[in-house]
């Protein structure tokens, strides 16, 4: 992995490959610009065409007479917005850019010396300079391997601590990244529940129940989404337990390794990016991973609900009434609203462990992407308190999350003349919020919250900028991570 560590050199005597300085909208300089361009001869920032100090854009200089072989001109954007964000977004697109130089310096934290400005430009670069190798031929590693971030002398006590934090961060980061990346022959329910197993080895006790323990448990949202496929579902339960815990909380995670719809098929375009439906339990066993290294004073219990929901002879079919775990029954009327279905049972299953909070995490409605757009989550829940708390975190780490109502007039659509409940809701509208009415029945009393991380967990090319590549993202674990150690003390 990256090694990004922190010195207070002289832009000018620093040695590097690379020196990335920072610049804002309109050509203004930032913060070791005006030392730089002077020693390059230079009066003025070079502006052209395509490189005015947006956020996204670069260029890159010659550097005679410097101790690095080329300066790197990041843009800020306006002067007046910058903030740890721009910064982390400035230096991803820096690792981007940065071609085949190995060692590079920055003094992009010198925008506004803090700690979380030193966080946020590594974690800037760790995500930014991460590629996708693991399926093509060539099996080339990215060139960028150490990062210098250049402060004063009286940061540097506590640019240690965060830088750690960040490498802690990213790590997790791209373990999501890298599950959500996976093909989906790769990753069947087994599978994937294997490789949670592995990744966590050591950090947390691991239980996984199968079909026969799914059936005994009466997990029924589970086995019916799952009975299409040739290989069953699995419930995967993270369980880390430091000494003296402060409280407790549960996260679950909607794991559907490949989502065609069942019976009510998708089109196909429609699976084009379904190896992504499992990102939410990516994202908690993402961050199982680094608990313990972040010394969470937490009981932290994972819940990862997989299964493949695929059109086969025996998949559950619309009008079909199944029971989920606690006794609810649900009518099924799409089979393509699956995922509160796996959801259900995992949920009850934590809410019977009455922990302090609840928080799930799920790529559940294409309504959420309708309603906040491609890269932001759609945040509800029951308990406003634990919502205004994942917000704050959620700014934090620089994922945007934006709150949506639980509007209690919809509830009466979940009603089914035949079951308790139906499982879409059918003609309301808002299907983000529907399916979170549907979730909150079986959270009980428990302060529960829900993010729908539909848009931002997975991204197109036309997305897809700074540190967010395409594919995979790992959106929600920073945010999980920054709530964990907060609550957590």
């Amino acid at each position: 992995m990256l090694s990004v560590t922190a010195a207070a050199v002289d832009p000018l005597a620093v040695e590097a490959d690379l020196l990335v300085v920072g610049v804002f909208k309109g050509g203004i300089e930032g913060p070791g610009a005006g030392p730089v361009l002077a020693a390059l001869g230079l009066d003025a920032l070079p502006v052209t065409p395509d490189f005015r100090g947006d956020i996204g854009q670069s260029l890159r200089l010659a550097a005679p007479g410097l101790p690095v072989g080329g300066v790197l001109l990041v843009g800020l954007g306006r002067m007046d917005a910058t903030d740890d964000e721009r910064l982390r977004r400035a230096a991803g697109v820096a690792a981007a850019a940065a071609g085949d130089a190995r060692r590079v310096a920055t003094t992009l934290a010198q925008v506004h010396p803090t700690a979380g400005a030193v966080q946020a430009v590594a974690e800037g670069f760790h995500l930014g300079a991460a590629r996708e190798r693991r399926f093509r031929s060539d099996g080339s590693a990215p060139d960028l391997r150490e990062v210098v971030v250049l402060g004063p002398s009286t940061l540097l006590p506590e640019a240690e601590r965060v830088l750690r934090r960040a490498a802690i961060y990213a790590r997790a980061t791209l373990v999501a990244r890298d599950l959500v990346n996976l093909p989906p022959g790769h990753k069947r329910p087994d599978a994937l529940a294997a490789a949670v197993g592995e990744l966590v080895d050591g950090r947390c006790e691991v239980v996984v129940r199968d079909e026969a323990a799914l059936a005994a448990g009466g997990f029924g949202g589970l086995l019916a989404v799952g009975r299409g496929s040739s290989e069953g579902p699995r419930l995967v339960e993270l369980r880390y337990r430091p000494v003296n815990p402060l409280g407790s909380v549960a996260l679950v995670g909607k794991g559907i390794t490949f989502d065609s719809g069942g019976l009510s098929l998708k089109r196909g375009t429609g699976m084009d990016t379904m190896k992504m439906d499992m990102a939410g339990a990516a994202t908690v066993a993402a961050v199982c991973t680094v608990l313990a290294d972040l010394d969470v004073r937490l009981e932290v219990t994972g819940l990862l609900a997989l299964a493949e929901n695929l059109p086969g002879a025996d998949a559950q079919r619309p009008g079909d009434v199944i029971t989920v775990h606690g006794g609810t029954t649900v009518e099924v009327r799409d089979t393509d609203a699956e995922g509160r279905l796996v959801l259900a049972d995992a949920l009850d299953l934590a809410a019977s462990r009455a922990p302090d909070a609840i928080v799930d995490v799920a790529t559940l409605t294409g309504s959420a992407v309708t309603a906040v757009g491609g890269l932001a989550a759609a945040l509800l829940g029951s308990d406003d308190d634990l919502v205004a708390s994942l917000r704050r975190a959620a700014e934090v780490a620089g994922e945007p999350v934006w709150p949506l109502p639980l509007w209690p007039d919809l509830e009466r659509l979940l009603d089914s003349p035949i079951a308790d409940c139906n499982n879409t809701g059918d003609g309301a509208g808002g299907g983000a919020i529907m399916g979170a009415l549907f979730l909150r029945r079986f959270v009980g009393d428990v302060p529960w919250a829900h993010l729908d991380i539909a848009g931002p967990a997975f991204l197109s090319s036309q997305l897809a900028d700074h540190y967010l590549p395409v594919g995979g993202t790992g959106f929600g674990v920073r945010t999980l991570l920054a709530w964990l150690e907060r609550r957590g003390g």
